[in-house]
């Protein structure tokens, strides 16, 4: 899967924390985050139309919509009027809002979450969900068929199913 979005293509977890205002590229970066958390200073704007221009790197009209839902989208992209924290997570741009001085904390507990998780699956899983915005079902379906027969593969999963079995923490390479 080829994307144009660096941050998309990252293939770990990007979580973004977000201080005070992310307008015009700071909202396109801000959308190419797979997690957002905000903090209560925190605005987003997509403010190209008051320039003249669309959303620069195409996150804004492609993920946006997909994140908000098209309605959301259009009237945040159509305005190029800033919205606040609290209606960010109200439209589930952000997941959550945090004081300014919890946002860090905030982050890296969100990071924790993904710990044990198998890096090799996660990966995978990311590009099966940026893939899916891209393609038809039945294309989808089969990538899902291709990267599981990846992961039966690895030894990330031997060492899942092994971890299970003995009832402890896996202890996963990314392999």
């Amino acid at each position: 899967m080829r994307v144009p979005w660096p941050i998309v293509a990252c293939p770990k977890p990007v979580i973004a924390a977000v201080d005070g205002p992310a307008v015009g590229m700071g909202a396109e970066f801000a959308t190419q985050c797979d997690v957002r958390i905000a903090s209560t200073r925190a605005r987003f704007g997509w403010v190209f139309v008051r320039r003249g221009l669309v959303a620069d790197s195409g996150a804004g009209t492609f993920l946006l919509p997909r994140l908000v839902g098209p309605a959301a989208a259009m009237r945040l992209l159509f305005s190029g009027e800033l919205m606040d924290a609290a209606e960010a997570l109200r439209l589930g741009f952000v997941t959550a809002v945090v004081e300014p001085g919890d946002l860090l904390a905030a982050a890296e507990a969100e990071a924790r979450r993904y710990l044990d998780a198998s890096p090799f699956a996660v990966r995978r899983t990311k590009e099966l969900v940026y893939g899916g915005m891209f393609r038809p079902v039945d294309e989808h379906v089969r990538e899902t068929a291709r990267l599981l027969q990846e992961c039966f593969h690895s030894d990330d999963h031997r060492e899942g199913v092994a971890a299970f079995l003995e009832r402890r923490p896996a202890v996963f390479t990314g392999r």
